[in-house]
């Protein structure tokens, strides 16, 4: 610190004209910092023993009451995809359905996913005639949207729904096929536009969500399969 302290008026008015500004500032800021600190400490001296202790005691008390809340145990949704790949949306995609949340057993999970799989393919399917008239004058657009039309007419007819029936069978591994190449046919389609027009396919979200469904779907149905004598 500078000389400025003692604050008699005098020597405050000398430090004022002996020294500069930035040293006054410093000096003010020092000063306010030291009021502040005892401040503190004489509200701190002043607060009454028991007082303090019973606020000690509240505190540790709550700490310990958290400490000791159990974790919840996971879920059917939450065991089920933890063994699958792509945990994350496995959780996502089947808490996204309320049917998913009353299931107790893997089996009605595979039941809901394959669901999931057909209603997400079909609605892509009604999608597909607006992007043909869109794009009625890219003839290689155009002419991948033709194919992925029989794409996914097969991936709803002979894959996700025929894992259906190889569910209903205990068809398992049969059905684990039928899911992987239904969800496998979102990525044919996205492939042909580059096959047939280097560009971003119109088509992109819903590829990429009919592969992930079809991954979880296929993740889902193998536990069936590895677990059957339990389920």
């Amino acid at each position: 610190m500078g000389g400025c302290d003692p604050w008699p008026l005098q020597l405050y008015l000398w430090c004022i004209k002996s020294q500069n500004l930035e040293n006054v500032i410093e000096s003010i800021r020092y000063r306010r910092h030291i009021i502040s600190y005892q401040t503190k400490l004489t509200i701190v001296s002043k607060m009454s023993s028991p007082l303090f202790l019973t606020l000690l005691l509240i505190l540790i008390s709550a700490s310990q009451g958290c400490a000791a809340v159990p974790e919840k145990e996971p879920d059917l949704i939450q065991k089920s995809c933890a063994i699958i790949v792509g945990y994350e949306e496995c959780v996502a995609i089947l808490r996204s359905d309320p049917r998913s949340i009353k299931a107790t057993k893997v089996k009605q999970l595979a039941y809901i996913i394959l669901d999931l799989c057909i209603e997400n393919a079909t609605e892509t399917l009604g999608e597909i005639p607006k992007l043909q008239e869109k794009y009625s004058k890219h003839d290689q657009i155009e002419e991948a949207l033709r194919w992925c039309v029989m794409a996914y007419e097969s991936a709803i007819k002979d894959y996700f729904r025929k894992a259906v029936d190889q569910l209903g069978t205990k068809s398992y591994r049969e059905a684990q096929y039928s899911a992987h190449i239904g969800g496998a046919l979102g990525t044919s389609c996205e492939q042909e536009f580059y096959f047939q027009a280097p560009v971003i396919s119109p088509l992109w979200p819903r590829n990429h969500n009919l592969a992930v469904l079809g991954l979880v779907a296929e993740g889902i149905v193998s536990l069936l399969r590895l677990n059957e004598s339990q389920l």
